[in-house]
Formats: C-alpha cells, sequence, structure tokens
C-alpha cells in the first residue's frame, strides 16, 4: 500500500463516516482515492478510471495523487470479467459488451455516490487501453434510451489499441460532452472517428505530455479548464 492509500486510510478512520464508506474502500470490486481535506460541504469532480485490459482496478494508485491531491476523487473501476485463465488479480473488458461494462461503472459511480459528496454534472470517465475503448462507448451510449448509465461530462484516452475506432457504436444524434486524447492519431479510420466526434457536438482535444507536462497534470489541467468555463 502506498502512502496515497495509507493518507486516505488515515482519514477515513479518524473521520468515522458510514461502515458502507469504508467499507467501499476495500471493497473487492473498485477502489476509491479520497483526499485528506475531504469536505462534506463541497461537492467533488469524480474521476472514475478504467484499466488496461489484464489488469485490475488497483492501476487508480499509479494516477492518484499525481494527477491532484485535493480537486478530486478518484475511482479504480473492475472490469466485470475474470481472466479466460483464472489469473489472479487480472480482469477483462469484453468490448463486445457494453452493457457489461457500463452497468459495472454504473454500480461502482452509485456506491460511492451513496456515502460521498460528488457534483452531479462532474464525473470524468479515465480509461487506459480497452479500458479508453469502454469510457468512449459509454459516453457515447449514455444517451441512449437502451442503457440506463451514470451521466458522463467527458472522457480521457490513454493507450488506445489499434482499431478502436471499429469498437465504437454507430453515433446516430448530436452528444455532449469532452473528449482528450493523450496520444497521437494513428491513422485514417481513427481521424474518421474523431471528425465523427466533432460532427456529432464533442469536443475533442488533443495533449501530448512532454517531460515538462506530465500526463497528470494534463488531465488535472484539462479538467479544470472546463469546470472554470461551465455555466450551472
Amino acid at each position: 500500500m502506498n502512502a496515497a492509500q495509507n493518507n486516505s486510510n488515515t482519514f477515513l478512520e479518524r473521520w468515522q463516516p458510514s461502515s458502507r464508506a469504508i467499507h467501499a474502500l476495500f471493497d473487492l470490486s473498485y477502489s476509491l482515492y479520497v483526499t485528506e481535506s475531504y469536505s462534506e460541504t463541497y461537492a467533488y469532480p469524480l474521476i472514475a478510471y478504467l484499466h488496461e485490459g489484464y489488469r485490475s482496478e488497483r492501476d487508480l494508485w499509479k494516477w492518484f495523487p499525481a494527477i491532484s491531491d485535493q480537486n478530486y476523487l478518484g475511482l479504480g473501476v473492475r472490469a466485470p470479467f475474470p481472466h479466460p485463465q483464472g489469473l489472479p488479480g487480472q480482469f477483462e473488458w469484453k468490448l463486445r459488451r457494453p452493457d457489461a461494462s457500463i452497468a459495472a461503472i454504473r454500480e461502482a459511480v452509485q456506491s460511492v455516490q451513496y456515502d460521498w459528496t460528488i457534483h452531479p454534472k462532474r464525473t470524468y470517465i479515465f480509461g487506459e487501453g480497452d479500458g479508453a475503448v469502454v469510457a468512449l462507448q459509454h459516453l457515447i451510449l449514455q444517451q441512449s434510451l437502451e442503457y440506463d448509465s451514470i451521466f458522463t461530462s467527458g472522457v480521457i484516452c490513454r493507450s488506445l489499441p489499434r482499431g478502436w475506432a471499429d469498437w465504437l457504436p454507430h453515433i446516430q444524434e448530436q452528444l455532449s460532452g469532452r473528449v482528450l486524447f493523450l496520444d497521437p492519431i494513428q491513422d485514417p479510420d481513427e481521424q474518421a472517428a474523431i471528425d465523427a466526434f466533432s460532427e456529432a457536438g464533442l469536443e475533442v482535444t488533443f495533449a501530448h505530455p512532454s517531460a515538462d507536462v506530465t500526463p497528470p497534470a494534463v488531465i488535472n489541467n484539462w479538467i479544470m479548464a472546463g469546470i472554470n468555463t461551465a455555466i450551472f
């Protein structure tokens, strides 16, 4: 357990919220980062993290508190399917099953919403690898009546796999939200998918981290820029 987890654990034990909230931190299906300065009077943005294939929700700790030690709550969501060979601690997203992915995200977010103060219009999904494809699927499908999903303001994508555009549902209506890509475009099919996002109304941003600007800093700046310009 790293320092971030130790800090959060210490705070939770000291603050003594409901037993459900304490249980949530150690729940076998997700990880939760809570800043030591947590205040019940502030509605926090939530970053739901979707790990790469054959990884787990514990990868949340690669990103928190590096993204921010006070601006957000961080939620690591476990993919709904175990490794096909039963390897422990490894789970996968089945890209043909967006229904299962959306259900896993919804259940994890709703569990956190039960005990922590989260802004209802400031949930972001950050995905890596197949988790990034799932994040895009969620953003597109959340407006469909067929899916009972959590409203997502935007998604962050890193290390998208080759051919990721083939896994996206057809965009049939105008969409609202923002997308941040942390990697460059690889081929014409990806460019076509990104053009379709823009035509549907999504705000698309490309940010290439460097030695001077790390991926966590890019993510924090992008989210905060959207919050500062939002009008509710």
